[in-house]
């Protein structure tokens, strides 16, 4: 059940599902016990940009909603507005996420040839010397125009009705004229005719024109995002420190202290005192690192945690849960249970403090510039099996990658990878890298296959860019790779940087 008085962020399913899922809302806060049912209406905005009204059912304070193909058709984040309609009163929703993901289409056809470079670069000139404004005022005069020239075709159409039958009664009763009233009838049945094709006409185009206008507003408002993103970063950098925790079990008692806050585990949640954070104890240790996790980031979750007076995200650093191995410089941290710590300020140099009195490893902050994966999958001496691949590794965990850096708004964005540097190696056997993404490390979608690494570099400093192929990643989604060699060591390394766009959350529409 969706909790209306708080932003969230909701899976309604995959490309082409159809009434699969049934997602509920707790409607009462915005029903206030002052409104009915009845005056309740869903908007949905699909990631395409296309707003429309969606089919709900209201019972007892829950509004459920079954998306439909026409729902899930576009793939990636769309917006779901729930609003109170009742008389001149008008109450919205807070904003509501929707993701949609992919799958498989009904049809498998071979893609595309990408464009020739020169294609691309003559359609990227047209488009920039485009006056957007220019012609959207121009689709709306002539929208206007044939809404004003159908209007005036209804009234001639009623008013010919009312002519035809008037001529009708005539011709019963006034023998005298009856010739030219027949000859008359006839000539207003042809036009009668004509004017009802040219009505059929009329509409067309009119729908033609509604059509291409929508168009339009969805290709450049495309074309803008891709060209513009809101923020281009790279991960490792030398702006903000890192840190990594890796739990091994937690005890009621134990105590993680950041920075100025300290965050106890309990089995019975209580009312701490400022700088004091309560994070209580879950069915397992995975979930019980997940909501420290969100304690240290600020999530409200009173059921789980509770926060002390004037303290709720923790003023110097965000934390993300990951089990994969990842690395802080050329420190590799194992498989674990593990907490991702991102400084909030850029170029800080005071010490942060990051101790805990629970069984857990802890690395300290720092600043690194680089990842070191380790080739671990290799097998040592001659004969060895070439080209295995290592595990994974997180290179951006599950919903860190956030609109306004650490210190903004901590709202998920979508991004993807586009540039991998190789900033030294320890040796010169040949390298591929895969890319995956997950939102739960357990279920991982590939998609990057075998990009080439190898190169005859092995000083920091000699950068070799590796141009990636731009796959968009939702948002709340984590980075991972993996990564084999033709070589027989499974101690060899490489030492990487990837910088990554980030996208607004709905496509322009002007």
């Amino acid at each position: 059940m969706i909790d209306l008085t708080k932003v969230s962020t909701v899976f309604i399913g995959r490309r082409g599902e159809h009434h699969y899922r049934n997602i509920e809302f707790d409607v009462s806060s915005l029903l206030e016990g002052g409104y009915p049912g009845s005056t309740l209406n869903a908007i949905f905005k699909r990631p395409d940009g296309t707003a429309y009204p969606v089919v709900t059912h209201y019972v007892d304070g829950v509004l459920t909603w079954s998306p439909s193909a026409t729902d899930t058709i576009q793939v990636g984040v769309g917006r779901l507005e729930i609003r109170v309609t009742d008389g001149d009163v008008v109450g919205k929703s807070v904003r509501i996420l929707t993701i949609v993901e992919d799958a498989l289409e009904d049809g498998i056809v071979e893609p595309p040839e990408p464009p020739a470079q020169e294609w691309l670069n003559q359609v990227l000139s047209a488009l920039a010397e485009l006056d957007v404004e220019e012609i959207n005022s121009l689709l709306n005069l002539i929208y206007g125009l044939l809404n004003s020239n159908y209007d005036l075709l209804n009234i001639t159409h009623v008013r010919l009705d009312d002519t035809y039958g008037l001529l009708s009664n005539t011709n019963g009763t006034v023998d005298n004229t009856h010739d030219l009233l027949n000859t008359t009838y006839d000539l207003l049945e042809d036009n009668y005719t004509l004017l009802n094709n040219n009505y059929n006409l009329l509409n067309t185009t009119h729908g033609l024109i509604e059509d291409m206008r929508d168009t339009l507003y969805n290709r450049t408002g495309i074309i803008l995002n891709h060209i513009h993103p809101i923020e281009t970063a790279t991960a490792p950098d030398l702006v903000s420190r890192r840190a990594a925790i890796t739990f091994t079990s937690i005890n009621s008692g134990n105590n993680v202290i950041l920075g100025t806050v300290t965050y106890t585990f309990v089995t019975s949640l209580g009312s701490p005192t400022a700088n004091n954070v309560q994070v209580l104890i879950q069915g397992t240790l995975r979930n019980t690192v997940k909501k420290l996790a969100e304690a240290i980031r600020g999530v409200e979750d009173t059921t789980n945690i509770a926060y002390g007076s004037g303290t709720s995200s923790n003023p110097t650093s965000t934390a993300y849960w990951t089990s994969r191995n990842f690395s802080i410089g050329d420190v590799t941290i194992p498989s674990g249970e593990s907490l991702f710590l991102l400084e909030r300020a850029e170029n800080a140099t005071t010490a942060l403090i990051l101790t805990s009195t629970a069984a857990a490893t802890i690395n300290a902050f720092t600043r690194a510039s680089y990842l070191r994966y380790v080739l671990s999958g290799n097998a040592t001496g001659a004969g060895g099996i070439n080209s295995v691949r290592g595990p994974l590794y997180t290179l951006l965990p599950i919903g860190s990658v956030v609109i306004g850096g650490q210190g903004g708004m901590l709202y998920p964005t979508a991004y993807d990878c586009h540039l991998v540097t190789l900033c030294r190696q320890s040796d010169t056997s040949e390298k591929e890298l895969d890319l995956y993404i997950s939102n739960d490390e357990v279920n991982f979608t590939r998609i990057s296959r075998s990009t080439p690494i190898g190169a005859d570099s092995s000083n920091a400093g000699l950068h070799i860019h590796i141009d990636m192929r731009q796959s968009r990643v939702p948002s709340g989604y984590g980075l991972y790779i993996s990564m084999g060699s033709d070589g027989t060591s499974n101690s060899a390394y490489c030492d990487l940087k990837f910088t990554y766009h980030l996208y607004p959350l709905t496509l322009p529409t002007n």
